[in-house]
């Protein structure tokens, strides 16, 4: 046991891997913060006899729902920007549970150095 405590490069692993951790988790709320939010609702209106299709964007602003119409041109673009936002706040979610997981695995470390010395 004292020659993995000896060992540095061991011992360092958890702490590396919590700065790349933070690292990534910054990056991807940078990531979160330029995409669009919310999902995609369509609707049909009829308007003097003619259906009319018409796609905007849902999402909550405080207690308010907000929606915003978009052009047909750009309907695909913005539901891949919407499926990449899910998929980074997934990975964030992964990030903050494995921060806290390195967190104790650190902490623990310290405390058990002091209990074991003789």
């Amino acid at each position: 046991m004292k020659e993995i405590e000896k060992d540095k490069g061991v011992g360092g692993v958890p702490r590396d891997e919590l700065k790349h951790c933070k690292e990534m988790l910054d990056s991807l709320e940078k990531a979160v913060s330029k995409l669009p939010k919310g999902e995609i609702i369509r609707r049909k209106k009829i308007y003097r006899g003619k259906e009319h299709c018409y796609v905007s964007i849902k999402h909550r602003e405080g207690h308010k729902f907000v929606s915003k119409q978009i052009p047909n041109e750009e309907v695909y673009e913005v539901t891949e920007k919407l499926k990449l936002r899910q998929k980074y706040e997934k990975e964030i979610n992964v990030c903050k549970k494995k921060i806290v997981c390195l967190n104790k695995i650190i902490n623990s470390s310290k405390k058990g150095k002091g209990s074991f010395s003789r």
